[in-house]
């Protein structure tokens, strides 16, 4: 069998070495990325990637379909090409979207891969650029919508983790920065607040540094741990919450408002606070009404130190009502941290980029996605998990049998088994390591420099995840720019139909 990468001479170990200390301390992508490329050229890891034979995926069918498309478009011959393409768009062609293909190098995976991926958003806009008279506009329509159906998109999920938001921070404004941003994005609890300051600002005040810049200013005049505590009073509590929620996001707009505004789909995930009840996505489309604030508010009530909260709605004459009026709700995390399923109900979504903060999760999950086994240290924190989450249900329904008290207890213990019950890991995972916070933090006790340090972390562990992200949004991207092209131009032209381009 072929190696994966060439043996490294022992000469060479230190070298790497201190290449890897200096990437994991620049504060710039363009130097880390530098230094990844060094790296590789001296681990062997540039020699791999430049080879195509691997047994991690099909190369002979990618390098294969990679030169006839080449071929067609080199010849402009856009009929035959627009055949070869509805052969099939495809991510994981041949397995090529595997996370481990990207795991051998730093600085990327197989150029093959990065080539056809290029090829494939090359042939796209130039059958949307190829005349009329060649390929009708309705033909051109159903080619893409039928491509867009049927290769999906990513979504960004933000977990939830209080204090520990600064790290999203660091995620989203990477994404930013190099227009790899989702236009679907969800967040429970802290993942939230991000989704909804995405959700409500331009792209202009985005790439200008906002997730750099911002702090949550009234965590450092209210400190949370006084409000869970009790020493300070509940209005004062409620008042400071407000006050929060002021820094987030306006009173009264509207998810649907929103969306018009930044032609983003935000998602908050807000959780039950009856035991039979179960866990809500809001966003334009299932509740175009609810209030971003209202949502934002109810998803980052944590149970037992906050109370449940209701929802609230713009009525028909444009005032606020109260929505799904006898249910209270509480923190997204709790069953819907990462509501993988809904989203790919709601908008076609088929690749998942997680950001993951969760105090109570981080400590027990790994990403196994970069590996060829799952690993001993994995499988036993799986039974682990497993155990004590049944245990927990097992407690919870003896102590529910068990008076008053016994039920608020139980009540808190469902809570923890809905958390444990969730899947954490996406298709490309970006994870707050264990060692790189501290518990203070979670609720926003900082010292100076360690937010700033945070926001720092989280950009740093997203830079070795970016090529991966180019090579799964670049057609994505593509498909979705053209719709709205083609849609655009029905919408200019009497006789030719538009399109919503998620349904």
């Amino acid at each position: 069998m072929q190696p994966l990468i060439a043996p490294v001479l022992s000469s060479n170990k230190s070298t790497l070495r201190q290449l890897e200390k200096r990437m994991a301390s620049v504060r710039h992508y363009q130097h880390w990325f530098e230094l990844a490329q060094e790296h590789d050229s001296r681990s062997g890891a540039a020699q791999w990637r430049d080879q195509e034979k691997t047994h991690l995926y099909d190369y002979t069918a990618i390098k294969a379909r990679h030169a006839k498309l080449k071929t067609l478009l080199n010849a402009g011959a856009h009929q035959e090409l627009l055949y070869a393409l509805n052969e099939g768009v495809h991510g994981n062609m041949g397995g090529m979207g595997r996370p481990i293909l990207y795991s051998r190098a730093k600085a990327g995976t197989k150029l093959l891969i990065d080539s056809y991926v290029a090829t494939i958003a090359q042939a796209l806009e130039c059958i949307h650029r190829s005349p009329d008279s060649v390929i009708p506009y309705p033909e051109k329509l159903d080619f893409f919508r039928r491509a867009s159906h049927c290769y999906g998109r990513s979504a960004l999920l933000l977990s939830g983790g209080a204090g520990l938001i600064y790290f999203h921070h660091g995620v989203v404004q990477e994404l930013i920065d190099h227009d790899l941003l989702p236009n679907v994005i969800s967040g429970a609890s802290a993942g939230s607040i991000v989704s909804a300051l995405l959700g409500t600002k331009t792209d202009a005040e985005l790439k200008a540094g906002f997730f750099r810049r911002k702090h949550y200013e009234e965590t450092k005049n209210t400190r949370l741990m006084d409000v869970f505590m009790g020493r300070v009073t509940d209005a004062e509590a409620k008042s400071a919450r407000e006050r929060t929620l002021d820094e987030i996001v306006p009173l009264d707009l509207t998810f649907q408002e929103a969306f018009e505004m930044t032609g983003r789909y935000i998602n908050v995930s807000i959780s039950p606070a009856e035991k039979h009840q179960s866990s809500r996505l809001m966003n334009a489309i299932t509740s175009p009404n609810v209030y971003i604030r209202s949502a934002v508010s109810a998803s980052s009530s944590v149970p037992g130190l906050m109370p449940s909260e209701r929802l609230y709605a713009k009525g028909f004459n444009g005032k606020a009502r109260p929505y799904l009026a006898s249910r209270r709700w509480v923190d997204g995390s709790v069953s819907g941290d990462l509501p993988a399923k809904r989203l790919m109900r709601l908008y076609g979504v088929n690749h998942f980029i997680v950001s993951l903060i969760n105090p109570m999760v981080v400590p027990f999950v790994e990403d196994v996605t970069t590996r060829q086994t799952k690993g001993y240290r994995h499988t036993l924190s799986a039974a682990f998990i497993k155990v004590l989450n049944e245990s927990l249900s097992t407690s919870e329904r003896f102590l529910d049998r068990r008076g008053e008290m016994g039920s608020r207890i139980a009540a808190q213990i469902a809570y923890l088994v809905r958390m444990l019950e969730q899947n954490y890991l996406g298709d490309i995972n970006i994870l707050l390591r264990k060692q790189d916070f501290k518990w203070r933090q979670t609720v926003f006790e900082f010292k100076d420099g360690e937010i700033e340090n945070l926001i720092d972390i989280g950009m740093r562990s997203t830079w070795p995840k970016l090529a991966q992200i180019k090579n799964a949004a670049l057609i994505s991207k593509t498909l979705d720019r053209i719709l709205e092209d083609l849609n655009r131009e029905g919408l200019n032209e009497p006789g030719r139909s538009i399109h919503h381009i998620y349904s």
